[in-house]
């Protein structure tokens, strides 16, 4: 019971130096600032050719190199189908399936009227032109010759 007195004393002490520290922070410490809030924004949508293109589609931006389907020799079995291509002004090349009709691009499929070819990682199809009424006279064969003796 003597040392009473001297614990409630310390524990007043104790609340005095709290308050007192609380008062001091208190007043000592900057004004605080109102924040200033940005009118928002429209949001930006990310570009579609990039996106793309990290799929593995192939970009706009990718230049697609002129070939020309000159001829298509036809067979029934697939891997002795021959395409006739010229590409880039240089002369036509018969090319078979798989083969590397310029530096990117490759024949996938040949078909009776048409050819497949993969470029830039994208599938593209070349048409055999169609012929005019000159070529088609050019074509039909000449009438046959009967030899009388």
């Amino acid at each position: 019971m003597k040392r009473l007195p001297l614990l409630c004393s310390f524990i007043l002490f104790i609340l005095l130096c709290a308050s007192v520290t609380y008062w001091v922070l208190q007043w000592t410490a900057p004004a605080t600032r109102a924040l200033q809030l940005r009118a928002p924004s429209e949001p930006t949508l990310p570009d579609i050719a990039a996106a793309a293109q990290l799929f593995g589609g192939a970009s706009a931006a990718a230049t697609i190199t002129p070939l020309q389907l000159s001829g298509i020799i036809y067979s029934a079995i697939p891997g002795e189908r021959v395409a006739i291509i010229t590409s880039d002004a240089k002369p036509a090349r018969a090319l078979g399936m798989n083969a590397e009709v310029a530096p990117g691009i490759i024949i996938k499929q040949i078909n009776q009227r048409s050819v497949v070819v993969l470029e830039n990682s994208q599938q593209r199809v070349i048409p055999l032109p169609k012929l005019s009424s000159t070529a088609k006279d050019k074509l039909t064969p000449p009438p046959e010759v009967s030899s009388s003796k």
